[in-house]
């Protein structure tokens, strides 16, 4: 008889309305971590407070709230995995150009009917024949994936378990829904982790609100639970080639860290 593993999975994007970095993440947080008490005390601060990666731009309590979560959740961290798509949506709408005109939707359907099932079917693939992993998967809510046609939450479900028939892996998906924010704070944790490693990809100066989230970032790579998981952090580009390419993402950090840090010469 298999041993059920339970766990969750968060899903959320970063940059979707901008025309330049594109992320696509999902976390993986075993059940039994992620119902910890010390861990369930974070929702009682995110349901209190608008932590958004995106609108932080250096006040106080927001930064002392999105370090509170990241140092605490990252005491677990070598139990969790992490997968993050980037992919470029300029290249996508250029491809279909001479689709598009006949299929409004074109682009939004080529990007979540095969992106989220990509990054989340790596998290949960391959865990032998002794185990069958029971993930429950929560996406922060956006009304693009409900669409005329197509329901991310119900594709995902239906592809992800046929695919688990299919290819003979030990997993099944025993639910997919929405999520809005402050409801949990693995969607607060997932958009926090995808911010950051944008904002690392990214290393722009540019504005306050982005040297703001750099100074952020530096600080919190000292951090040794923090650092330890963003180096573990699966990372996969998609763009010129149409293939998604494991990117190592250590790369970029070290990149980030020698342009951001504060060395002599």
């Amino acid at each position: 008889m298999k041993q059920i593993f339970p766990v969750r999975i968060f899903f959320d994007e970063s940059g979707k309305n901008t025309d330049k970095i594109h992320l696509m993440g999902a976390l993986l947080i075993p059940e039994k971590v992620y119902a910890h008490k010390e861990l369930q005390r974070l929702n009682e601060l995110i349901k209190k407070n608008n932590i958004h990666w995106t609108d932080y731009s250096g006040h106080g309590s927001t930064r002392k709230n999105i370090e509170k979560i990241l140092t605490e959740s990252m005491e677990y961290q070598n139990l969790m995995k992490m997968n993050i798509i980037s992919y470029n949506q300029n290249k996508i709408q250029e491809d279909s150009i001479d689709i598009k005109p006949d299929f409004d939707e074109i682009v939004d359907r080529t990007i979540y009917t095969k992106f989220p099932e990509r990054v989340v079917y790596g998290l949960i693939r391959k865990y032998g024949s002794h185990t069958l992993l029971d993930a429950k998967v929560y996406i922060e809510h956006d009304n693009t994936y409900e669409a005329k046609n197509y329901d991310l939450s119900k594709q995902m479900f239906e592809q992800l378990n046929i695919q688990s028939v299919y290819r003979g892996e030990n997993y099944k998906l025993s639910h997919v829904g929405y999520l809005t924010k402050k409801q949990e704070y693995g969607i607060e944790l997932t958009d926090l982790m995808l911010g950051v490693v944008r904002t690392i990809i990214e290393n722009n100066n540019t504005s306050k609100r982005k040297r703001a989230k750099n100074e952020l970032v530096m600080e919190l790579l000292k951090i040794s639970n923090v650092y330890d998981f963003l180096v573990r952090i699966k990372l996969f580009e998609w763009g010129k080639a149409n293939q998604l390419i494991d990117t190592p993402i250590k790369n970029y950090i070290d990149i980030f860290m020698s342009e951001q840090g504060d060395i002599e010469m």
